[in-house]
């Protein structure tokens, strides 16, 4: 999993005056044009048929960025194998983009930098997902080191060119997801200032002319709005504080905590993204990272997870995803350097009981 750098800040929420880190950390940006869409992808073998979409989705998410070298099929494989290991049955791939621009009235011109994976980078990840049975989404994340400001609190100066620019961008992802049977393309997440721009039924409109699939918006925990584009399916990246829930509490208190959440939420709804830090103090601020903290304490995560597990199935949600395993062949649990880490920890074997026992009872 790469550093996370600052994620979403909800005013008032909870006044301790950190700032809050990102989902998509910040990489060595050089400016590239925004990927063309391929005339044709790599050969490859048959797909089978794309799994549809669960009655409750048991995901994880994949944080993926690329670099330079980096052996795409061999992460690719490696992560599906450990999602699979999960019991998990479905996976989210996040991807960055970045936007420049917007000083003196200039354009906001949305782009892709050398972390930002191509659509036949994502298709290769697609089909081994897909091949595993696995239900697949993918969804492109704001890069906050361009915009300097958590996504949530950023709206762009220039709205027309942003859409248009957004649009091309997103159109050869668009084309990739028809071709490869992906089940969910979001068109945006956390752009909570202008959600509800009307601009988005323009842009939802002409995505659908190229992506037959689930159109998606994920929408931040403090602000569960509508999207105001046409048969788009919101879901809700779940970070919400407890400011009054102790370290030392229990299981059933932390589990308490999460029903009282997602009984708030709309019937059936899909948690995007769900993640904490192994640190104590992390119940208040769930979506902060990188604590000034001399130890971990991985029951935080452990309590965590199994709660919102838990509680996910007992409200009858639409599906769970957690935040988030990153995009390569070796993957570990939290350091003090990357305390929201959690493959082949504690908390990877509670989310993996509590998806053993959800698929046992939806057979």
């Amino acid at each position: 999993m790469k550093a996370k750098t600052l994620r979403r800040f909800a005013a008032g929420a909870v006044a301790l005056g950190v700032l809050v880190a990102a989902c998509v950390g910040a990489a060595h940006v050089r400016l590239l044009q925004p990927p063309t869409p391929p005339r044709s992808l790599p050969s490859s073998p048959p797909l089978p048929p794309a799994a549809g979409r669960p009655a409750m989705q048991l995901g994880v998410d994949i944080d993926l960025s690329t670099r330079p070298g980096q052996n795409v099929p061999a992460a690719a494989a490696a992560d599906v194998a450990y999602v699979k290991s999960l019991h998990a049955n479905a996976i989210s791939v996040s991807f960055p983009f970045f936007v420049r621009g917007g000083n003196g009235g200039a354009p906001v011109v949305v782009y892709a930098s050398p972390a930002t994976p191509t659509p036949a980078q994502l298709a290769i990840v697609a089909r081994a997902a897909e091949r595993a049975g696995l239900y697949v989404t993918i969804r492109p994340l704001l890069g906050e080191s361009g915009i300097g400001e958590s996504r949530t609190q950023w709206r762009p100066t220039t709205p027309k060119a942003w859409f248009a620019s957004y649009l091309r961008f997103l159109r050869p992802y668009a084309a990739m997801a028809q071709h490869a049977h992906i089940g969910g393309l979001f068109v945006g997440a956390e752009l909570t200032q202008f959600g509800s721009s009307p601009r988005w039924r323009r842009l939802d409109a002409a995505l659908a002319r190229v992506y037959k699939g689930t159109l998606l918006y994920a929408a931040n925990w403090s602000s569960i709005q509508a999207h105001p584009g046409g048969k788009i399916q919101v879901t809700i990246d779940a970070y919400p504080p407890r400011p009054g829930l102790p370290a030392s509490a229990g299981q059933a208190q932390v589990t308490r905590a999460w029903m009282r959440y997602d009984r708030s939420l709309p019937a059936g709804v899909v948690e995007s993204e769900v993640g904490i830090d192994a640190v104590a103090g992390a119940y208040a601020i769930p979506y902060f990272h990188h604590w000034p903290a001399a130890r971990l304490d991985p029951l935080i995560q452990v309590r965590w997870f199994t709660a919102a597990c838990r509680a996910a199935i007992a409200e009858h949600l639409g599906g769970i995803y957690f935040w988030s395993i990153g995009f390569r062949t070796h993957l570990s649990g939290p350091t003090l350097m990357s305390q929201g880490a959690w493959a082949h920890s504690p908390a990877a074997q509670a989310i993996s009981a509590c998806y053993a026992h959800a698929a046992q009872g939806n057979r």
